[in-house]
Order: C-alpha cells, then structure tokens, then sequence
C-alpha cells in the first residue's frame, strides 16, 4: 500500500514538472507560476480553537448519591461568578435531611432526660446523706447523755454512733460514683449528639452541593460524549464525577494543532504564529508557540501517520467571536530568510551546473536553493518580486 502511494506520488509531481509551469490553453503563465519575495519560511497546519483557561464543571465525587438533572444552563451562555449552572433534583437528599433532623433532635431530647434523671438521681444521694447526718448528730447525741448508763449500753451507743459514720462514708461513695455514672451516660449522649450534627452538616453541604455554581466568568460549552455523540440532558442522571460542561474564558485563547513528525525539528516554542479562523477569513490573529508535546502519537485510530501536539497561544485582548471549537488555519514561521525569493517546487529545474528556473521569455535563471517548504521552493538569484517563471 505504501509503495503505490509512493509511486502515484512520483507519477503526479512528473506530470507538474511537464505542464505544471504552462497555462493548459494559451500557454500563458499561470498566477502560482511567479517569483514571490518572501523571508517567511511557514509550516500551515489546521486545528481547533480552545480555551487556556477553561474551568470543568463535574458532579461532586464524595457523595454516593444519585444526580439526576432538573435544571441546565444553555450551551453558549456567557456566566459570571455565582451563576447557577446545574440544578439536581434535591429530593431524596431533603429526605436524607429530614431524616437527620429528625434523629439530632432524638438525641437532644434523650440528653435533656438524661440530665433530669441524673439530677434526680443526686438528690436522692444527698437526701441519703443528709438523713445519715442528722442520725450521726442523733447518735453522738446518745451516746454523750449516757456517760452515766452502763458500760454495756455505752458500748451499744459507740458502736452504733460508729455505723452511723460508716454509712456516711457509704453513702459519699456512692454519691460521687453516681457523679462519674451521671457524666458516662451524658458523654455517651454528647457523643451521639456530636455524630448526628455532623451527618446532618454533610447532608446540609450535600442538599448545597445539588447546585453547582459557575466561579468564574466565560462561555458555557457542554461535554460532547463520542460514544453517545451527544451532550447530557435535563431530566438524565449523571455518576459522581462525571463532567457536564466547562466554562471557557474568552480573555485568553489557544489554538490546538497537530504537526506531522517530519515536521517536528522546524518547530520551536516561542516561534511567532499566524491564525485564520475559518469562521472568520477576514481577520488574522498572531500568536507564539506555546508548547509542544513530548511524545507523537498516531492521527487517527488505526492509522499509521504520527503527530506531535502543539498549542498556540493567541495574542490581544478578550474577543467574544472566539469560541472553543471553532476550526483554524495556523502558519507557523520556522525561518526568516533574507534575500529569498518563493517559487513553486514544480517551476524549479536542475541542470548539469545546479538548479534553476525560466523567467517568462524562457530565459534560465541561475538559482541557489536554500530550503523546502509545503510545495515551495525557497532561493536566491537574480528574480524579481512577481517575475512570471515557468516556460519551457
């Protein structure tokens, strides 16, 4: 297959070394066929138009939840901050919402009975302890009356003054371990309390997060999905990070190229740049070469030819007839050749003592080639700008 291609190539570029150079009915020299001043050397490649800084605009990814679309911004619309671009339906995030609401107000209810049991709770210890106390009193009260009873009962009267002061003891035990239960449970209701207000602030963020809002200003473009050859619509339900549009800022545009690999040594980054949009042939934009990419890859799937990706970044203030996607024409200027003149590659000839072309007497013309470039030759000699070339 590639030696036919090469071989229909040698057939054409022979039939333009014989007629390429003379007018097929008077004989007259065709417009192409002349001496053309020109120092730019170019390379012409075509492209698309896009955005440098474009912001995507995805679903959120941290909500396992369902997006199903009720509002979307027409493509094409010009936002600013704050904007409301997607509206998903809010309803089973509202139950979500209700449903914490509902739960965080469970547990400050059951923390408020908690604390009601537990004042209670400490009353009933320190009313304990109040009635040991005043038993205590009644019992060294005896005991200080009987110093004139018997040493049996005195002793009676001791020991139970001594209960008395034992159960005292018991019961400031008891007093301060129902504090520490008392805290326990109340912790453990803070604690639920302190779970259920962060669920329902994540779901307040998620219910926030059913909007998403443009953050900077620029032209609305939807995401085209090739597989479906369509963009997402109202009504349709979209996966947790999946992208849904950008906003493209029209202050600052490139244009996206792809230059074949044997092409890749005339190219530099920082070369100046012509750009015609095809919408708008009128108008040429300049540019510089941005950047280009590091590996080639293949054009097109299953093809053979590789090309490496370059972007070039447009010069001049914001232009709203710019729009991402919109095709281009770019003339990249590898080479400024003083002293050039540009001919076409078929009115160029080589004879025993080099390479030369015929002005429009027939006269040959000296020339010395410098260099090739998209169907032109580019050389110096005694030419003029305009000198008709080409009679044989």
């Amino acid at each position: 297959m590639q030696y036919l291609r090469r071989l229909i190539w040698i057939v054409f570029f022979t039939a333009f070394l014989a007629t390429g150079c003379r007018n097929s009915d008077n004989g007259q020299v065709a417009d192409i066929n002349r001496a053309i001043r020109d120092s730019l050397m170019v390379l012409t490649e075509s492209g698309v138009l896009e955005s440098i800084d474009a912001q995507a605009v995805s679903t959120p990814r941290r909500w396992n939840v369902e997006y199903r679309i009720i509002s979307l911004i027409p493509e094409g619309s010009f936002v600013k901050p704050g904007d409301t671009l997607v509206v998903f339906d809010p309803n089973p995030i509202l139950d979500k919402l209700q449903e914490a609401t509902a739960k965080l107000n469970l547990s400050l209810q059951k923390l408020k009975q908690t604390r009601e049991e537990n004042a209670l709770n400490l009353d009933e210890k320190i009313q304990a302890i109040d009635q040991l106390k005043m038993q205590y009193e009644i019992d060294s009260t005896r005991l200080a009356n009987a110093r004139f009873e018997s040493e049996t009962m005195r002793q009676d009267l001791a020991l139970e003054l001594e209960k008395s002061k034992l159960q005292i003891q018991r019961a400031f035990k008891n007093l301060s371990a129902q504090k520490i239960i008392n805290q326990t449970k109340e912790r453990l209701i803070l604690v639920e309390i302190q779970q259920a207000q962060i669920n329902l602030q994540r779901i307040q963020t998620m219910l926030k997060e059913m909007q998403l809002i443009a953050t900077q200003s620029g032209v609305v473009i939807y995401r085209h999905y090739r597989r479906k050859s369509r963009t997402v619509r109202e009504g349709e339900t979209v996966y947790p990070g999946q992208m849904i549009l950008k906003i493209a800022n029209l202050n600052r545009m490139k244009a996206l190229l792809q230059i074949n690999e044997v092409d890749r040594q005339l190219v530099k980054t920082g070369q100046q740049a012509r750009v015609v949009i095809d919408a708008y042939p009128d108008t040429t934009f300049r540019g510089r070469v941005e950047s280009i990419s590091k590996i080639a890859g293949f054009i097109s799937d299953g093809g053979t030819v590789k090309a490496y990706g370059l972007d070039i970044f447009l010069d001049g203030a914001e232009n709203f007839r710019l729009k991402p996607g919109l095709s281009v024409r770019a003339e990249i200027i590898v080479d400024t050749l003083r002293h050039a003149y540009r001919v076409p590659i078929w009115c160029l000839k080589q004879g025993e003592n080099g390479f030369f072309v015929k002005n429009g007497k027939g006269e040959a013309l000296p020339v010395k080639v410098l260099r090739f470039n998209d169907g032109f030759a580019f050389v110096r000699g005694a030419l003029k700008d305009g000198m008709p070339l080409g009679v044989n």
